[in-house]
């Protein structure tokens, strides 16, 4: 526990150096001061430190001496945008709200709940359920990164190792192995942290005496904190997934009722008005967020739809002809994507695994299309609840009953509040847009995240890979129904009254369910160090005079046996070395076949 919490304070500072530097530039680029929250200014630092540690990989392990390039960055940062983190650490401490009493009784709330979070998310990364896929490959892969970075054709050795997430070279960059001699898999965890700091902000209901939006997304943040308290020491990339579709829904919700807020004050700097264009420093936040949700689809690329949120500053920035900020931001998001592109096709010979959709690339370690094509179609069945691959093309009919039935109860109740809010939320905004009273940023918002939701439950619907929207779309929808209600009633009142009270219902329940994780993991002796990787036995196996390790209980083998591989046959190393790559044998032929599939 201790190695963990000293493990978040350099993540933090790392991510607090690198995030202020790219904060201050795109503050400048779109003439804004800079003011951001210390939260928005880490996960801006964890997206720079992800691309850094992509970029590294490509060309090395991930270890020492990246970290050290990292912490001279970091310092360079600190230096150079000195002012900047200063206004925004101060912010922690002083009153910077500009409306009466958003940040009255602060200082005193943060000082006593920040360190009871900070402790609680330690105890539970530094111990519980080491998830299936991390014993699967997981952790098997942040070892490649961390030892060798990236070399072509690792997927021919393990499949999985196909679906690349850029939440393993972050790991691998704060693992510190070379160091401690353990692998330290704290990421997800600081995750968590950072969406139960999020979920704490909630406290400003009882300054302001009134619910904002994005209050309604936080009870389900704090469902999913709890859900996953007990499985967050793996880095799993679910996890990080899903606190980033959250974060990303709560910012950009905060967002537009600043905007709105503005406007109503007859604020002129950076809002809307009509004697001339709206300021670039009112675009600032939605650009940042939108490239937060870049980052998040190199994370898992299934989520990549919540992209689409990009209209809202994409029209804004066109319609204003800010054409040096629509560039910036343009060349920001292909950044991000590049090294993550870079490395599937490197490790798979595929730009986006499994999909077969795009195939430009002729290497000799590309995994052939027949064999992704059959992997993406194992995916859909086991989200459907199908161990059977040639049964992909079931009628819904037919899956969809045993789909809901392995459900828990709280699952199948979410299930059941995503389906009903969908219509009802569609059938809300379809009114609105008929009486042309609707709004379009909200209506954006409910169209995103439900295709999101459409695409998860057609393709691979898995609870675990769709939690995120299954708990927004409901809260979302009857955030926007309350809301109506109040407009119409004036009775204010009754919904924070209303809010509170559901709130702490959840709270309660979570508390219950985290108190039972902890109470149940006391005697595990992990208050110093944090616990491994599992170790599964394994067969060895020569390899070119190589020693490779095969799993022979449920493909399960940890971090320790490397490197490990389901495949012996099929498969022969490039060279002489681990570094060279792999491929299949008889590749010719594999294309051969592949190309009339």
């Amino acid at each position: 526990m201790i190695m963990v919490l000293l493990n978040w304070l350099y993540i933090a500072i790392t991510s607090f150096g690198t995030g202020i530097a790219v904060l201050s530039f795109f503050s400048w680029i779109f003439k804004k001061r800079t003011e951001d929250r210390a939260l928005s200014v880490i996960f801006a630092g964890l997206v720079f430190n992800t691309v850094y540690a992509q970029t590294w990989s490509i060309f090395d392990g991930v270890g020492v001496a990246a970290n050290i390039v990292l912490l001279v960055l970091t310092v360079l940062a600190l230096v150079i945008c000195r002012k900047s983190a200063v206004v925004v650490l101060n912010g922690i401490f002083v009153k910077t709200g500009s409306e009466k009493g958003s940040e009255a009784g602060r200082p005193a709330f943060l000082s006593v709940l920040c360190p009871v979070i900070v402790l609680i998310f330690a105890y539970g990364t530094s111990r519980g359920y080491i998830h299936y896929d991390t014993s699967l490959y997981h952790a098997q892969s942040i070892r490649w990164i961390e030892e060798y970075g990236v070399v072509p054709g690792l997927a021919c050795l393990q499949i999985r190792f196909g679906y690349n997430s850029s939440a393993f070279a972050l790991t691998a960059l704060y693992s510190f192995k070379d160091i401690l001699g353990q692998s330290l898999h704290t990421t997800a965890g600081f995750f968590c942290l950072l969406g139960a700091i999020q979920v704490a902000d909630v406290y400003r209901i009882f300054t302001q005496k009134r619910v904002r939006h994005s209050d309604f997304i936080r009870i389900g943040l704090l469902f999913y904190l709890g859900l996953i308290f007990k499985e967050m020491v793996s880095p799993a990339s679910d996890y990080y997934a899903q606190i980033l579709i959250f974060s990303a829904v709560i910012m950009w919700l905060d967002a537009l009722e600043d905007e709105k807020r503005s406007n109503l004050s007859g604020d002129k700097t950076g809002s809307r008005t009509d004697t001339g264009p709206i300021g670039p420093e009112s675009i600032y936040p939605y650009a940042m967020i939108s490239i937060l949700l870049v980052y998040a689809a190199t994370v898992k690329f299934s989520i990549a739809l919540l992209v689409l949120l990009v209209i809202k500053p994409a029209y804004m920035l066109i319609r204003n002809r800010y054409f040096k900020q629509t560039v910036i931001s343009l060349a920001t998001g292909i950044l991000i994507l590049l090294p993550f592109f870079i490395r599937n096709v490197l490790i798979s010979g595929w730009l986006i695994y499994p999909s077969t959709l795009i195939d430009l690339f002729d290497v000799d370690w590309k995994i052939p299309k027949g064999v992704a094509q059959y992997d993406a179609m194992e995916i859909g069945v086991y989200g459907k609840g199908i161990n059977d691959v040639t049964k992909l093309y079931t009628p819904m009919r037919e899956w969809l009953p045993n789909w809901f039935l392995k459900m828990s109860i709280v699952e199948k109740g979410w299930v059941c509040l995503t389906a009903l809010c969908l219509v009802t939320g569609c059938i809300y905004f379809g009114y609105k847009l008929i009486k042309k009273q609707a709004d379009l940023d909200k209506l954006l918002v409910f169209a995103v995240i439900s295709a999101s939701c459409l695409f998860w439950f057609f393709s691979a619907p898995l609870v675990r890979y769709g939690y995120g929207y299954l708990t927004c779309i409901p809260l979302f929808v009857d955030g926007c129904l309350c809301f109506e209600l109040t407009k119409k009633t004036g009775d204010v009142r009754s919904l924070y009254i209303a809010y509170i009270i559901v709130f702490c219902v959840v709270g309660l329940y979570r508390i219950k369910t985290v108190g039972y994780d902890i109470i149940s993991t006391l005697s595990q002796p992990y208050y110093i160090s944090q616990e491994d990787y599992e170790d599964w036995p394994a067969d060895e196996y020569d390899l070119n005079g190589h020693i490779l390790y095969v799993p022979y209980q449920d493909a399960l083998i940890g971090y320790d046996k490397f490197p490990a591989s389901l495949m012996t046959i099929d498969i022969e190393m490039r060279g002489d070395d681990w570094s060279d790559g792999f491929r299949y044998k008889d590749y010719d032929a594999w294309l051969e076949r592949s190309k009339t599939q």
